[in-house]
């Protein structure tokens, strides 16, 4: 290899480097965004919830934050909250396990929305909020799809407009 062609190498790799990592703030799936449709999105919590059923929380929780099993795929992924607020998994904001989202939202935000379609019969039903997409960075209209598995709420939503 001569001098040029490693000289023109190293010159190039600072670029490829800079194109092969995400950007600040962006999540490690951007370059598949977006898959999730209301329907992909309805089938998944079904899945979801089925999975929390059988295996239990101590399998299910983790699969679904850690995107394992096919729990998640580009905008697509599972969340559970319990009926206090608390974040129990996300396959979209894993950072935020542990912490109450009822808090920053209040009353009306969409948590609050998502308990009440998930407390009342039949314990299923779509919610409509904003959300900060992970795919564009901003906040887009989302539909999501909660189901209630005893002390859980079970979710997975769809961006309702494309990304760019």
């Amino acid at each position: 290899m001569s001098r040029r062609t490693i000289r023109a190498a190293l010159l190039l790799l600072p670029a490829l480097i800079a194109v092969a990592l995400p950007a600040p703030g962006a999540r490690a799936f951007d370059p598949r965004c977006p898959v999730a449709t209301e329907e992909r999105a309805r089938a998944l919590a079904e899945r979801a919830a089925a999975f929390l059923k059988s295996s239990g929380a101590a399998v299910a929780l983790p699969a679904f934050t850690g995107r394992t099993h096919g729990f998640g795929a580009g905008d697509l992924y599972v969340f559970v909250f319990d009926f206090h607020g608390t974040m129990l998994a996300s396959g979209g904001w894993p950072e935020h396990v542990g912490a109450n989202v009822v808090g920053p939202y209040g009353a009306g935000g969409p948590y609050a929305r998502i308990r009440r379609v998930a407390a009342s019969p039949p314990g299923r039903g779509w919610v409509r909020y904003n959300w900060y997409s992970p795919c564009t960075r901003s906040m887009q209209p989302k539909m999501t799809y909660v189901i209630r598995v005893g002390p859980y709420i079970v979710g997975v939503g769809a961006y309702t407009i494309p990304a760019v």
